[in-house]
């Protein structure tokens, strides 16, 4: 019995096997050099790792807030989810980079595995072809998988790749919730609770969960409308998830965080909010940051290359020109329209945001790009299918179908081309040039003074440590690599330490004190330890005084 399991899964014609390969594909891609590149610790991943760790162990964030629903932070007030599911990681693997990253890359493991799933599902919804829609999963794994967009944010500690773990999952359960009778209630529990936690990951999910299952809701209305009660016991229980939430809402977290990150909390006149709207929308919507790699800075991308590839683009386009085409009698037309919708909604959180293009706002969208371009495959395959001369032309061995086979190759050949040069990149120019924007060196730093500022490992005790805060917010460095027990840190544990907009030449005159300083403060006194990023630069210098 065993035997013919294993022999069925390592078949080259079985589905499983396939998701297997692409599955193993994608632990490899994102888990090698997890805690190195890219190297360095941003802000948020430094406090997510930090507030989880505290949270787990005290019950309190940084602000001893017990068991917050939105965290603090630097008053930015970030979706707690991650945090709670980081804390474990760091409490049990210790404070360090790969700790932070883990449960995040593990996120895109799933996210990888729920696409796949989902659009088996999602296909059979328009199309019973049972062998079609397992070629199109086949295809939106490999995508994603060889993404640059998703395989960016697996590899960081950025919120926004967990909560699209969960968005997909939760559709996969609302659509599997339709195909089992017995277990339908149960199914659409676990899809609306999955959809709901996708809202406490990150605040982008807040737009899109709602408005999408809706859109969902209503395009497959007929489909739903016998199990009506099931759908309003699962909204009921959606609520009550989300009370914290809305509870939350009322206060001025929530709003404080949409007047930072929004063009809304900006005082603009209507023509202002509709000309920004306007071009925020085009920012977005252009090949410099859908192909060439537009970004406000490298912690979102590596600036070469963009959220997709080319051939990824092309795909998409094919799909639309099928549609136009036999709009009438296209089958695939709820699926189409569906996936449009999803790649709409999903960037409307970076289009009303200030900074832009945002791919981290907009990264829930992926999987509309990806549901398109698989879409394009299927109907490029079947047009190919009727071609005359596909069907004239064979193989040496009478092999049927060579034309369409070679289009397949050189697809995968192409596409697979852009990745490795894509991957090449990331490890070569982007591992140095990303430096600065991943705050590269703090953890280093930090390092080197707590034996000084404890008198550890034979070091003596400083009196203080002036410390630059001209790349920001040091002092959550200080906790995370310190460990530093929040209630500790709020009565007075990080007195050693004076964090000073700019050190001046006068700090070297300090009794018994180790000054830091940025790579580009006193460059004309030596230092007496140099601490450099993974471009080779000075990322900060130390300074003993007597």
């Amino acid at each position: 019995m065993i035997k013919l399991v294993l022999n069925k899964i390592l078949d080259h014609n079985s589905y499983i096997a396939k998701v297997l390969v692409i599955i193993v594909l994608a632990i490899i891609l994102r888990f090698y050099k997890l805690g190195a590149l890219p190297h360095g610790m941003t802000w948020d991943e430094a406090a997510i790792g930090y507030n989880g760790y505290a949270v787990l162990t005290k019950r309190r964030d940084e602000w001893l807030t017990r068991f917050p629903v939105s965290f603090k932070s630097f008053g930015d007030y970030k979706a707690p989810l991650a945090i709670y599911l980081n804390g474990p990681f760091t409490y049990f693997l210790g404070m360090n980079l790969l700790a932070v990253r883990l449960p995040f890359a593990l996120s895109g493991i799933g996210a990888i595995l729920g696409l796949i799933l989902l659009s088996k599902e999602l296909f059979l919804l328009v199309d019973e072809n049972e062998k079609k829609a397992e070629f199109f999963s086949i295809a939106s794994g490999f995508l994603i998988t060889l993404s640059p967009w998703h395989f960016h944010y697996s590899r960081v500690g950025f919120e926004s790749g967990m909560s699209l773990m969960f968005v997909l999952w939760g559709f996969y359960f609302l659509i599997k919730s339709l195909r089992n009778k017995t277990k339908k209630l149960l199914f659409m529990i676990i899809a609306s609770s999955l959809l709901v936690f996708s809202m406490y990951t990150y605040h982008s999910a807040k737009i899109l969960a709602p408005v999408l299952t809706t859109i969902f809701l209503l395009s497959f209305w007929k489909l739903f409308r016998s199990q009506l009660s099931a759908v309003l016991l699962s909204f009921f229980w959606s609520l009550l998830l989300l009370w914290p939430m809305l509870s939350d809402m009322l206060k001025t977290s929530d709003s404080q965080r949409f007047e930072q990150a929004s063009i809304f909390g900006q005082d603009l006149s209507k023509s202002q909010l509709i000309s920004t709207l306007i071009a925020n929308t085009a920012n977005h919507f252009n090949l410099n940051f859908l192909i060439f790699g537009a970004t406000t800075h490298l912690r979102h991308g590596d600036g070469k290359w963009g959220i997709l590839f080319s051939t990824t683009l092309v795909l998409i386009i094919t799909s639309i020109i099928f549609l136009i085409k036999n709009i009438k009698k296209n089958k695939y037309f709820k699926l189409f329209i569906f996936s449009l919708l999803w790649i709409i909604v999903g960037f409307i959180p970076a289009i009303i945001g200030r900074d832009v293009p945002h791919s981290n706002r907009a990264l829930l969208a992926l999987p509309g790009f990806l549901l398109l371009a698989s879409l394009g495959i299927v109907e490029l395959l079947d047009w190919l299918k009727k071609l005359n001369i596909n069907k004239r032309i064979k193989g040496s061995h009478a092999e049927k179908n060579i034309i369409l086979k070679i289009v397949i190759g050189l697809f995968f050949i192409i596409h697979t081309f852009l990745f490795l040069s894509f991957y090449k990149n990331y490890h070569s120019s982007f591992a140095r040039n990303s430096a600065k924007d991943f705050k590269d060196g703090y953890l280093e730093v930090f390092e080197y003074l707590i034996p000084y500022e404890k008198g550890k490992n034979g070091k003596q005790q400083v009196n203080q440590i002036v410390f630059s805060n001209e790349y920001g917010q040091a002092y959550i460095y200080a906790l995370f690599s310190r460990k530093t027990d929040p209630i500790w840190y709020q009565g007075g544990s990080l007195n050693r330490y004076l964090f000073v907009d700019e050190v001046k030449v006068g700090d070297l005159a300090r009794d018994n004190s180790i000054v830091v300083a940025t790579g580009e403060d006193l460059v004309e006194i030596a230092a007496d330890k140099y601490i450099l990023g993974s471009d080779g630069s000075v990322r900060f210098r130390i300074y003993h005084t007597k």
